[in-house]
């Protein structure tokens, strides 16, 4: 592990992290908290369940939760920022809408917005921003891609705007657009502007692993563990793609923000690929006697894109923390479904 005498953040220094009640950001803001962090954790309205869930964790003082109701206007953050050290940024404006005027413009707007306030606050030393890994790609089944830390989802951005995709998966594809031209907007602003913070992305794929409270929906391990109840909708509506471990992603996220040899790096979360057919087997396995769980699709394919840079960040974790690496796909399933049958 690295000790703090090489890390950017002095121990006890304040750490921001927005979106501070999500699925991946309360595992960034218990990362942080287990470090000797102190966290402020921004929230749409006030939450009074995610202040007890880290008071009960690490002892009363080291958290506390600020309201930002809005993301993108001018100033929203100037409270929440102040003499913060780090900054996280996990919240997004999220409209899940099929109009792009809707889904891009905000996303841009806001993550400027956040790195203005942080240019401004002198104490800042460090940005992580939490993209997406559609940010780069949108995975076909059965299709060799290699994707790199150049990779961006151009394809994504321009059917967006033209609005010819499928009307089913239209918001999709501008939330990917919205994720695609958010990174890049702040990377640009980042060159031109020079702020005295050190910026680095994290693009996560599928995460998977424990939900730490039950006011967390969880998204994406939510969405796999209502298989147990014989739900098939996240089979009928995703794709095989590359899993991460939550606690894995968190740990990217935070050893990006606090080693200081990461340096204006785009870090893939990826850990491995997947499919419904692998998650059904592990699930079945794990529940040996629940009977609603469903059978896998029939001749199922996979996401064969060769994602380069995960064998970086998989580097980071293992240098930073000590782990050996990568959470495997089924140690990850069974902390997700803990206390489901």
């Amino acid at each position: 592990m690295a000790p703090s005498s090489q890390r950017r953040l002095a121990k006890n220094d304040i750490v921001l992290v927005t979106g501070a009640n999500g699925y991946i950001a309360t595992h960034i803001v218990d990362v942080l908290l287990t470090e000797g962090y102190r966290v402020r954790g921004t929230v749409r309205g006030e939450k009074p369940w995610l202040n007890k869930l880290f008071d009960d964790r690490h002892g009363k003082g080291r958290f506390e939760s600020i309201s930002v109701p809005s993301l993108d206007g001018e100033g929203v953050y100037d409270e929440a920022i102040k003499g913060v050290s780090g900054v996280v940024v996990v919240a997004t404006q999220l409209t899940w809408s099929s109009d792009p005027n809707e889904g891009i413009p905000p996303v841009v707007a806001g993550t400027i917005s956040l790195l203005k306030a942080a240019a401004a606050e002198s104490t800042v030393k460090s940005v992580v921003l939490t993209s997406s890994s559609s940010a780069a790609i949108i995975p076909e089944v059965n299709k060799e891609v290699v994707v790199d830390e150049n990779t961006w989802n151009d394809s994504a951005v321009e059917t967006a705007w033209a609005q010819t995709a499928p009307e089913d998966i239209r918001p999709y594809v501008v939330y990917a657009a919205s994720k695609t031209e958010g990174e890049r907007a702040a990377w640009k602003w980042h060159r031109e502007t020079k702020p005295n913070f050190e910026l680095n992305t994290v693009l996560p794929n599928w995460n998977t692993g424990t939900i730490l409270s039950p006011e967390i929906a969880g998204s994406t391990m939510g969405w796999t563990a209502n298989l147990l109840k014989g739900d098939t909708k996240v089979i009928r509506e995703f794709p095989p793609e590359w899993y991460i471990d939550v606690i894995d992603c968190a740990r990217v996220h935070v050893a990006a923000l606090l080693d200081p040899a990461v340096k204006s790096e785009r870090l893939f979360a990826f850990a491995g690929q997947f499919n419904w057919t692998d998650v059904v087997g592990i699930l079945r396995d794990l529940r040996p006697n629940n009977k609603k769980i469903p059978d896998a699709p029939e001749n199922e394919g996979r996401d064969l894109s060769d994602i380069r840079p995960s064998i970086r960040a998989e580097q980071l974790i293992k240098d930073f923390f000590g782990v050996p690496g990568w959470t495997s796909l089924r140690d990850t399933l069974e902390a997700g479904i803990v206390g489901l049958e």
